[in-house]
């Protein structure tokens, strides 16, 4: 049995400003604590950068393993080298608020429940927002870091500040699946096993981590990331189809499908523009009351269509 402490385990690849401010801010936690730590650098930073990883552990006192370029392979890779019974992941572009550590810690120690496999933390995202970042914000891909806002136990987490007991985590096939795709999502199929096998994560509101949006700035980091995530959806579904249900999009997403079907017609038929504007709208709204009540099993079609969401 490992000794009673917390490791704290950090996939990286260059950032090197980034990182050296997230390992700050740990140093001032751990000062705090009485509980040991550790700090662990999973890195694949080419050189000449990796060598200011280097210098930047050797300053720290934080332990750097080699050998892992899949982001999931790292935390593993971590986990199996921690010398303590629990295990902090976080990303290297966060910084963590004073008593974060200690509030993981609390939540996996205190707890009498032996379901009890995780913490997750909340996010706050922090810096000079650009207009990509406001349009992302607004599609709800963020929410899930603010879950320990809203319940007291999650199915799954970001892993940009959550922890585990590191002998659940590791019994659970070595943690998270590397042999998904780099695309994102293996942080939510190790949350849907471990719920499978019984365990539950629950959240830690006073664990706070400030996520930069300097890296969700950009439209190109942005375009990359959904596509990402859409492609893990759909290795997702494959994985875990008693999760998967059949919806139906309505708002914006429906006002885009429309859209699209107008501009298909103009370039099809090289119709006027009044014509496919309207023919557009009108032949996409019928068709989607259509598919609407087949898809639900009515009668009648839904008539409430916010075409402007």
């Amino acid at each position: 049995m490992s000794p009673c402490g917390m490791s704290i385990i950090i996939p990286t690849y260059g950032r090197v400003d980034l990182l050296a401010r997230l390992i700050q801010s740990i140093l001032q936690d751990t000062a705090r604590v009485k509980f040991a730590t550790e700090i662990l650098l999973a890195d694949d930073t080419p050189q000449p950068e990796g060598d200011s990883i280097q210098e930047l552990a050797h300053q720290s006192g934080a332990r750097v393993l080699y050998g892992e370029s899949h982001v999931g392979g790292k935390r593993n890779y971590g986990a199996r080298e921690a010398r303590y019974d629990f295990v902090l992941f976080l990303d290297s572009d966060v910084v963590i608020q004073p008593g974060t550590l200690q509030a993981h810690f609390d939540k996996l120690s205190n707890s009498c429940d032996a379901r009890v496999a995780g913490c997750l933390g909340q996010v706050d995202f922090v810096g000079k927002p650009t207009f990509a970042w406001q349009v992302i914000s607004e599609m709800q891909l963020t929410l899930p870091f603010s879950y320990p806002q809203v319940a007291d136990t999650v199915p799954w987490g970001p892993t940009a500040n959550i922890s585990f007991r590191k002998d659940i985590f590791l019994e659970c096939d070595g943690g998270f699946d590397t042999s998904m795709p780099k695309y994102g999502g293996e942080d939510v199929d190790l949350g849907l096993r471990l719920n499978n096998a019984g365990y539950v994560i629950v959240t830690a509101k006073a664990a706070i981590a400030e996520h930069t949006v300097e890296t969700w700035n950009s439209w190109r980091q942005n375009f990359r990331r959904l596509w990402f995530f859409g492609l893990a959806d759909y290795y997702l579904l494959i994985r875990h189809p008693d999760r998967a249900f059949l919806d139906f999009p309505t708002g914006p997403i429906l006002w885009l499908l429309q859209l699209g079907c107008g501009v298909m017609l103009l370039l099809l038929h090289g119709l006027p523009m009044f014509a496919w504007v309207g023919g557009g709208l009108v032949l996409s709204i019928l068709a989607y009351h259509l598919v609407y009540a087949v898809v639900k099993g009515q009668r009648a079609s839904r008539l409430s269509v916010h075409l402007l969401g």
